[in-house]
């Protein structure tokens, strides 16, 4: 069991303290534009398979044991089978065709590899900062040649092991490598609507996130929900400030910072992939985050590292007692404010007992809220 530690034992928790992990990286698709031809794909999905470097050899055994299967009868099952493994995924779903309409520039492949790229290194790198990358033994395909060159240009400085904390190495084991194959073309036939399951959903607990490209501006709501309580200014307004607190955060190397950004990736892809309306519990929060710490992370430290310091940032968050997400209704704000009413009302009807009580024992002489930084408490008071 991996032990809790308190707010101050992980203030300056150093990427070092991290167990190793490798990603497993596959690639589905082509870079081609030309749609009307024959083979083209309309969508380039990457699927990155992580795992603990202590987890590996077990986990090929249990891939051996599973194998993959093209049967479209067998693919629930053998995906049923895979959750309770331990890897996690991140996916990248590249629209081509989106791309193609929102990027007014001639060398189209160009820029969307290199966008892939940069992509890729945000999400591994914030994820995990320490982590290699197997590279194929038998030879690189085109994008997992350029994505080597990209990390080598944008991955920190070197350790006091002249070692970096961020590289590739020789991939040794074939069955996490064909796992991320099967799962990028798992996904893909869901994609292109072959009649499939929703396979996405199937992995839900197993995805640490989804970046989908162009990314979307605005929450995808849940049809079976109550569309009736949705309010489109609050939705954009509370997506557009954590994607914004996202852009400007996800290469910190400060481990709070990257919690936080973790914890809004998280709400953006529970409102996205499962039900806007929900909350989440701080459960379920906790343990999401827990795997990017490393450590077992404490509700206090939940509140007081990280949702207090976004909303200080003035990003938009809604909680109640039932967890927390991104509001996307008047409700969701109430709730919110209901909340933190319960909380605030009883400590100052408190406050303003004790001034009240001194009040009358000095004749009014004394009024413990004179001091400069509760003159605000007096006004309301009076």
């Amino acid at each position: 069991m991996k032990q809790q530690i308190s707010l101050d034992d992980l203030n300056r928790a150093e990427v070092n303290d991290q167990p190793g992990r490798t990603a497993f990286i596959k690639e589905w698709g082509d870079f081609g534009f030309d749609f009307g031809q024959e083979g083209t794909s309309k969508f380039y999905i990457v699927c990155a398979v992580i795992v603990a470097n202590s987890a590996i050899p077990q986990l090929e055994k249990s891939l051996e044991k599973i194998g993959f299967t093209e049967e479209e009868q067998l693919r629930v099952k053998v995906l049923n089978e895979l959750l309770p493994l331990d890897f996690n995924l991140i996916f990248l779903i590249a629209d081509k065709g989106r791309f193609f309409r929102d990027v007014p520039v001639p060398n189209f492949k160009g820029v969307f590899v290199k966008h892939l790229y940069d992509q890729l290194y945000k999400n591994l790198y914030h994820a995990y900062p320490k982590l290699q990358i197997a590279e194929e033994p038998t030879g690189r395909s085109e994008f997992q040649a350029g994505f080597k060159d990209y990390v080598g240009r944008e991955r920190p400085v070197q350790n006091l092991f002249d070692q970096y904390d961020f590289d590739f190495v020789a991939g040794r084991h074939s069955g996490p490598a064909q796992l991320a194959e099967w799962l990028g073309g798992t996904v893909s036939k869901q994609l292109h609507g072959e009649n499939t399951g929703d396979y996405l959903n199937i992995l839900y607990w197993k995805i640490l996130n989804i970046e989908k490209i162009p990314g979307d501006n605005a929450v995808n709501l849940n049809p079976a929900a109550d569309n009736s309580r949705f309010n489109q200014e609050i939705a954009n307004l509370a997506f557009r400030k954590a994607r914004g607190y996202i852009r400007e955060h996800e290469r910190d190397a400060e481990l709070e910072k990257r919690l936080q950004v973790s914890f809004l990736k998280y709400l953006i892809f529970e409102a996205q992939y499962g039900n806007p309306y929900k909350f989440i519990t701080s459960k379920q929060i906790l343990s999401v985050l827990s795997k990017y710490a490393d450590t077992r992370l404490s509700k206090d430290f939940l509140y007081r590292k990280i949702v207090a310091p976004l909303r200080d940032a003035r990003v938009v968050l809604a909680s109640s007692p039932q967890g927390y997400k991104l509001p996307i209704s008047i409700e969701d704000i109430s709730a919110y404010l209901q909340q933190t009413n319960s909380i605030i009302a009883p400590m100052l009807h408190r406050m303003g007992l004790c001034r009240e009580v001194i009040l009358q024992q000095t004749d009014g002489k004394l009024d413990v809220l004179a001091e400069d930084e509760f003159l605000k408490y007096q006004k309301y008071f009076d």
